[in-house]
């Protein structure tokens, strides 16, 4: 890839010599990616290729010679500081790569993501990070962690940025992972980078001390509680204070600590209700591998084949075929700055113009940031809006919030001012 300034900003091009390596399908999910590590492409058609930009005004290669993680100027601040800032970059760092193993779900191969440190971007404290991920065509065998490359990826970890942020041992956990196509220990050691796996909480301290010399002291005491037990902890003794100070009488104290204790774990189940919410959603999306081996319109198997496979042989060789099925969502008013379509693939498409609560995301005045979600259960489509004040019509009658309506193939589905026609196709994925 090549890097060029333009007259609005910086930009990483690369060409292609034909026009047909490009998948429109994976051009749209990078585009409307909810991670945010990746960014948007651009492509432009020039003679008989394509060019595809993109722009990163803002941010700065991580191999800047003016850029280091740990520069003279930065040495100056607290260890607190410092302490915090190696934690957010820790997080942004493992999140990224727990973004290498989402893109599978999306049928978008990492072999596609660009991994040279040229190439990797960030801002000038170090904690964004913007990479470039082509969205090219692949065959079925990409679609899989291996295909990132465990020497493309070591060569990323081996630079200075990188080695500043993580040990040995995770840089090596990360690569064996890939070289072995071992997505859960890739995950898990994602998850520890990023400071949620509750196996090892005191990696950052730890790895704080390592990298600065710093000696950090083991919790101890309250610290060594989680956040849910303190909350708890703080409950129960504003309201045994209550109950002290309800027998000596003193009603007014009485009252103010009854009240804390009903606030605190009044917060502390709404948190636990979150957090349940959250692992809910990643077990749907878990659910929702659609890895299939046809990915394209063009190789897909019809019914008819799959009844051919079945009956001309019935060797334990034979591939089993499961359905795989896709919704879309065509435009069909002249709205200005929604794209034409959309692909609803995921057992729930959240829609709205919130770009961090959606995953299509509408750009217009009468959507709201959460409008409706589209649920994909045992190959049928539900229609439910969100809880607020934008309009959703189905075939131009309103539809309610708390009820979930069926959606069929061609079908009118408004939401705000835009009409799109409902469509629903079925492919066939190989399951070996």
């Amino acid at each position: 890839m090549q890097i060029k300034k333009g007259p609005y900003g910086y930009y990483a091009l690369e060409k292609f010599d034909s026009p047909e390596r490009l998948c429109t399908y994976a051009e749209e999910v990078i585009a409307g990616n909810r991670s945010d590590f990746y960014l948007k492409p651009s492509t432009e058609y020039i003679g008989s290729g394509v060019m595809c930009c993109f722009e990163f005004s803002g941010f700065m290669q991580i191999t800047d010679p003016e850029f280091s993680v740990f520069s003279p100027g930065k040495r100056n601040a607290s260890h607190k500081k410092e302490l915090k800032n190696l934690s957010l970059r820790r997080r942004s760092v493992g999140d990224l790569f727990y973004t290498f193993v989402k893109l599978l779900d999306n049928l978008v191969s990492p072999s596609c993501i660009v991994l040279d440190p040229d190439m990797v971007f960030t801002d000038p404290e170090g904690i964004t990070l913007k990479l470039c991920c082509l969205p090219l065509k692949i065959t079925p065998e990409e679609l899989c962690l291996s295909s990132l490359n465990a020497a493309r990826l070591e060569k990323l970890l081996n630079c200075d940025f990188f080695k500043s942020i993580l040990t040995g041992d995770e840089i090596n956990a990360l690569v064996y992972s890939v070289r072995e196509n071992n997505e859960e220990r890739f995950l898990k050691t994602a998850e520890m980078i990023r400071g949620t796996n509750e196996e090892e909480p005191e990696s950052l301290p730890v790895f704080y001390a390592e990298k600065t010399g710093t000696r950090i002291k083991k919790p101890a005491g309250l610290n060594s509680y989680s956040k849910e037990e303190k909350d708890l902890l703080i409950a129960c003794l504003s309201a045994f204070f209550s109950f002290v100070l309800l027998a000596g009488r003193m009603l007014l104290p009485c009252f103010l600590f009854f009240f804390l204790s009903v606030v605190i774990l009044t917060v502390s189940l709404l948190n636990r209700k979150k957090k349940q919410a959250h692992i809910r959603k990643e077990e749907s999306q878990e659910k929702s591998r659609q890895r299939s081996s046809i990915l394209f319109s063009e190789s897909a198997l019809t019914e008819e084949d799959i009844d051919t496979s079945h009956t001309n042989d019935q060797s334990v060789n034979k591939p089993q075929f499961q359905p795989l099925f896709s919704g879309q969502l065509t435009l069909i008013s002249d709205s200005k700055g929604i794209n034409p379509n959309y692909s609803v693939y995921l057992d729930e498409t959240n829609i709205g113009s919130d770009c961090f609560l959606s995953d299509i995301v509408l750009d217009d005045p009468e959507i709201a940031p959460l409008h409706a979600v589209i649920k994909q259960s045992n190959g049928s489509f539900y229609l439910e809006p969100a809880k607020g004040s934008g309009k959703t019509y189905l075939e131009d009658s309103p539809v309610e919030n708390g009820r979930s309506y069926e959606i069929k193939t061609g079908q009118k589905i408004t939401f705000g001012d835009i009409d799109f026609r409902f469509s629903t196709e079925k492919l066939v994925r190989n399951m070996y």
